[in-house]
């Protein structure tokens, strides 16, 4: 997962082709399969195969970069609770990562489609809302590792003093997509306890990306704890005592521990 959290990028140009039926199935395994963070909030992973249902909702206003022509998408549907949208950041970001190792390009769309239009696309459970989505499929750039990503400085994301050994592991989280590229996290360490916390940079990023920061950082989580699982670490992901950050937003801790 850390090859394909490095070759991962937001890719908005895709083959006019559609996936092979092959790959098409190993895509439906892997959203049958993929963990929650939270199995007790009710949510579905919705694959749109004909993207033309997407498109041809593309009209007024929207954003021009919300507007990613692909021949296929994901979406997501949850209940409204307490970490709904942590838990889709953190699912829809496994399967990005898995659709990254198949050699497909993926990106999140946060506003291209709106509630009441995407239920007459897709039947939406009882009590679940449309949250967001996914366009992926065959990218016109083959997809390769990134050297050099806009980024903070980790100096601005990461407070403490950590290991060496940690180091690709809070790289993981810095390289993580976000919108807009806001990077709304912090990342506390106290020897093997990561405190994860979101950090709105400004007023602007508050008021107009008060959800989808929520969904970064369930994408930033996700980087952080495939890494550390790659590296031979037992994670365990759970709300602990931490510290306040100033105006930070506590969301969840990992305590990464050797078999």
């Amino acid at each position: 997962m850390i090859k394909a959290m490095n070759s991962r990028k937001s890719v908005r140009k895709y083959i006019d082709k559609s996936i092979s039926a092959e790959d098409l199935q190993k895509i439906r395994t892997i959203i049958s399969d993929v963990k929650p963070l939270f199995d007790t909030i009710p949510m579905e992973s919705i694959l749109i195969e004909d993207g033309e249902k997407i498109h041809a909702t593309f009209k007024g206003l929207i954003a021009k970069y919300t507007k990613v022509k692909a021949p296929h998408y994901l979406a997501f549907t949850s209940e409204s609770m307490e970490g709904h949208l942590e838990n889709i950041g953190f699912i829809g970001e496994e399967i990005v990562l898995k659709l990254t190792q198949l050699g497909l390009g993926t990106c999140w769309l946060g506003s291209a489609i709106k509630q009441d239009v995407f239920k007459t696309i897709v039947e939406v459970k009882d009590k679940q809302n449309f949250i967001i989505l996914i366009a992926f499929g065959y990218p016109v750039e083959e997809l390769k590792p990134i050297k050099n990503r806009k980024r903070l400085d980790k100096s601005k994301l990461v407070t403490g003093t950590y290991d060496d050994k940690y180091e690709i592991i809070v790289q993981s989280l810095i390289d993580a997509p976000s919108a807009v590229n806001s990077q709304p996290w912090k990342l506390s360490i106290t020897d093997n306890k990561f405190d994860l916390y979101l950090e709105n940079k400004n007023i602007l990023t508050k008021n107009m990306l008060k959800d989808t920061n929520h969904i970064d950082m369930g994408i930033g989580l996700n980087h952080l704890y495939n890494s550390a699982i790659e590296l031979g670490y037992n994670v365990e992901l759970k709300q602990a005592p931490h510290s306040s950050h100033n105006d930070s937003r506590y969301v969840i801790s990992a305590l990464l521990n050797k078999s």
